[in-house]
């Protein structure tokens, strides 16, 4: 997802709106992913879009594998405060017990604006 040989995504618009760096000699353009801002726990929504609990001796718990990518010059376009990752559709709550239900989906979904 970051290195520059795959998506080259960004957590920020500064560096996303650089366009590309040069790496070895060799152009790559950026992503910006403004998802990033995601993961952890300071608000009061869920940290990521995947849950997985399983008892490995390396487990994240939230995973964000539901990603949005734009190039640089669409980031002038994106309202960052309309990113959201959904928890329900106001009439069907995706969460059960603070996890996506799985009944429903093991994802949550996610929802943003263009302005275009």
């Amino acid at each position: 997802m970051v290195d520059a040989r795959g998506l080259h995504a960004v957590a920020t618009r500064a560096v996303a709106t650089k366009n590309s760096r040069k790496v070895d000699g060799k152009e790559y353009p950026f992503f910006y992913n403004p998802m990033w801002r995601y993961f952890g726990d300071e608000n009061d929504r869920p940290s990521g879009t995947y849950y997985y609990g399983g008892s490995e001796p390396k487990t994240y718990f939230w995973n964000i594998y539901d990603q949005v990518l734009l190039r640089p010059n669409l980031v002038p376009l994106f309202e960052q405060q309309e990113l959201r990752i959904l928890t329900g559709d106001g009439k069907q709550e995706f969460l059960k017990k603070g996890v996506p239900d799985k009944a429903i989906s093991d994802h949550l979904p996610i929802l943003f604006k263009l302005n275009i």
